[in-house]
């Protein structure tokens, strides 16, 4: 009978070695999912007309806005917005130029939060 217990003990650890090897072979991958939202960007004039074919830039904190490095830029469509897709959270700033009646150059900006999955509309106006 002792030669059977040896031989189940046998199995037993040949089993466990198999199994630990098994395991310790096995590739573990990590994967990370970032969620972006997206930015919408209306830019208006100071009768709230839609400004059409004028150039919405993005900045990427408020640093690179107070020191103009834009991170993006959109030409405005017919109805005078952009879209800026997946962003990741946080807060952005956009600005734009247009010709006042006057023929001066008037600066429009604003900031809007962005939050993962979700839409964030921001209107820009003088």
């Amino acid at each position: 009978m002792k030669k059977t217990d040896n031989g189940r003990k046998a199995f037993l650890y040949f089993l466990l070695f198999f199994m630990l090897l098994s395991v310790a072979g096995c590739r573990k991958e990590i994967v990370v999912v970032v969620a972006t939202g997206d930015l919408v960007v209306n830019a208006r004039d100071g009768a709230g007309t839609s400004l059409v074919g004028h150039t919405v830039y993005l900045y990427n904190n408020q640093a690179d806005f107070n020191n103009n490095i834009y991170s993006q830029s959109a030409t405005t469509d017919n109805s005078g917005q952009v879209v800026f897709l997946n962003l990741y959270p946080g807060v952005y700033y956009a600005d734009c130029d247009f010709t006042g009646m006057l023929g001066q150059t008037i600066i429009i900006s604003g900031s809007g939060s962005v939050s993962a999955g979700y839409e964030t509309t921001i209107t820009i106006r003088p």
